[in-house]
C-alpha cells in the first residue's frame, strides 16, 4: 500500500524528479533486476527505502546488507517489537509521516543544490 500512497503524492506534487521502484519479491531476491535498476538510476542524487513496517522489520534489514555500496537512507516507522501500531488512527498518522518524510527529503536535497 505504501507504494500507491507514494505514487499518489508524487502525482499530486508533480514530482517528476522522483522515481519510485517497487520491490515485490524478496525471496529469492531478483538481484539481477535490482542491479539493472540501480544502473538505470546511476546518477541518482539520493536513494531512499520507504516501508510501512518498523525499521527493524520488513525488507529493510535484508536490502541494506545486500546493497551496502549504495548509501540508502531508510524511512520507516521507528524500530518496534511489534509490526503493527494497534490503532488504525495511529497507523494513518504514521503512514502520512512516512510519505511526508520521503518528499521532504527530496525537497531538502533540491534546496541544498540550489
Amino acid at each position: 500500500k505504501i507504494y500507491y500512497d507514494l505514487l499518489k503524492e508524487k502525482e499530486e506534487l508533480n514530482a517528476e524528479e522522483v522515481a519510485l521502484v517497487r520491490v515485490e519479491q524478496l525471496f529469492p531476491l531478483p538481484k539481477t533486476q535490482l542491479d539493472e535498476t540501480v544502473r538505470k538510476y546511476k546518477n541518482a542524487k539520493r536513494w531512499l527505502w520507504a516501508q510501512e513496517e518498523p525499521e527493524n522489520m520488513g525488507a529493510w534489514p535484508h536490502i541494506v546488507r545486500l546493497y551496502r555500496r549504495i548509501p540508502i537512507a531508510v524511512i520507516a516507522r521507528p524500530a518496534s517489537g511489534t509490526p503493527a501500531t494497534g490503532s488504525p488512527e495511529r497507523h494513518k498518522i504514521n503512514q502520512r509521516e512516512i510519505i511526508e518524510q520521503v518528499f521532504e527529503k527530496v525537497e531538502e536535497k533540491e534546496k541544498a543544490e540550489a
